[in-house]
């Protein structure tokens, strides 16, 4: 109602509000839109005082369900919105939904910010039987793994249970990382801590110039542990600082992941790398489909990647890392806990017992990220901490 008010006040164009709603403040649809989409006669069914609203009484008069009208939409652009509705099947279940194409697969993950749960791992893997685009309509691509869902484990003492969820995880990530058939990510808005897991891991990325992006999972107390930690050290393996630096590299994730860095768009993203160069960086939001859809028919061709190996400095490097910790907690920067976090980080990022002249696999890093995330989630600070986010959206220091 007090967006259809301000016309003609504000302006004699109502597709104005909605374009303003989702350049200004990354809306997925404007009010208008959702007012169509929510049917004419549906809106009124609910709405019964709007004398002096000029726009809702000629709506009223006329119950033109078609208000809006083709010309003022993104004709020529197809959106998820637009697509999904000529999908040859609908599947999926409580966390994500699968649409079938001919040609093509698209999963959506439809959770409270697209929080991550076994389910939505579930749909990932049914859908790479095609080539696969992942992306949303809503305001996140995947705020994380759902931490209310890990609690309600943890509060039962069923660690097994979490366990058997982040080995689904990892085993996810890795099939669609080496799935015969392209997967795609097309991210906008929140892509953090699992949800950077899920795009780092897809084959191609179409990102949103609207992002915000990283591994966040020290805040609640935990380590990335469905590849993050291996991922971010491959890319950092592959700078030539690292060629001559055997430290080089896991000392930069240290950094980056232990203090939960975030970038808030793809050219602060891109120096971190939690975007690489030729990743794609789209202005127009309701353009990630189209594009996502290009670069699959750029790669018929497609042939999945190599398997990462890794030769990390063990112990040499922990020694480093040891000394950079010692330092922030005599400066209280960091307390008990930050440090027992930080230690089971540093002993992924070093690539546990081992030395620079072993070859690590990518199943190597799973296991070190895995151990140390239970380790962890079984410590009563770190349930703390989880618990004291959920319930104020704040971090706990302890």
């Amino acid at each position: 109602k007090y967006a259809s008010s301000l016309v003609p006040g504000i302006t004699k164009e109502f597709n104005d509000i909605d374009e303003a709603m989702r350049l200004g403040f990354n809306w997925a649809k404007g009010p208008f839109e959702m007012l169509e989409e929510i049917g004419v006669k549906n809106f009124f069914d609910k709405v019964e005082e709007f004398k002096g609203n000029n726009f809702l009484e000629n709506l009223s008069k006329n119950k033109n369900e078609d208000f809006y009208g083709e010309r003022q939409k993104y004709t020529n652009i197809e959106t998820l919105g637009k697509v999904k509705k000529t999908a040859l099947t609908l599947d999926g279940n409580d966390s994500a939904k699968i649409y079938r194409f001919n040609e093509y697969n698209i999963v959506e993950f439809t959770t409270k910010a697209n929080a991550l749960d076994y389910n939505s791992m579930d749909a990932l893997k049914k859908a790479t039987d095609k080539p696969l685009i992942i992306i949303n309509e809503s305001m996140q691509f995947s705020a994380g793994v759902n931490l209310t869902y890990t609690m309600q484990f943890a509060d039962k003492n069923d660690f097994k249970s979490i366990e058997k969820f982040i080995k689904y995880f990892q085993e996810t990530c890795k099939h669609l990382k080496y799935s015969k058939h392209p997967v795609i990510s097309a991210p906008s808005g929140l892509t953090l801590g699992g949800g950077f897991e899920v795009m780092v891991q897809s084959n191609f990325v179409a990102s949103h110039t609207n992002i915000v992006v990283g591994l966040v999972e020290t805040i609640v107390g935990l380590i990335p542990a469905g590849g993050g930690c291996k991922e971010m050290l491959a890319r950092w393996l592959d700078t030539d600082e690292a060629k001559s630096d055997p430290n080089y590299a896991p000392l930069k994730v240290f950094d980056i992941i232990g203090y939960g860095r975030t970038a808030t768009s793809p050219i602060e993203a891109e120096p971190m790398k939690y975007l690489k160069p030729d990743d794609k960086k789209i202005m127009n939001r309701n353009s990630l489909l189209e594009v996502s859809k290009k670069i699959l028919e750029e790669n018929k061709d497609f042939k999945a990647p190599e398997e990462h190996k890794f030769k990390l400095p063990g112990k040499a490097v922990r020694g480093e890392m040891d000394k950079i910790l010692e330092k922030l907690y005599n400066n209280k920067v960091i307390l008990d806990h930050g440090v027992e976090v930080a230690k089971e980080l540093a002993h992924v990022l070093s690539g546990g017992d081992t030395t620079i002249d072993r070859s690590l696999s990518e199943d190597d890093l799973f296991k070190l990220e895995l151990d140390a995330f239970m380790r962890l989630i079984e410590t009563q600070k770190t349930q703390d901490r989880i618990k004291h986010t959920l319930s104020t959206g704040k971090p706990l220091i302890n």
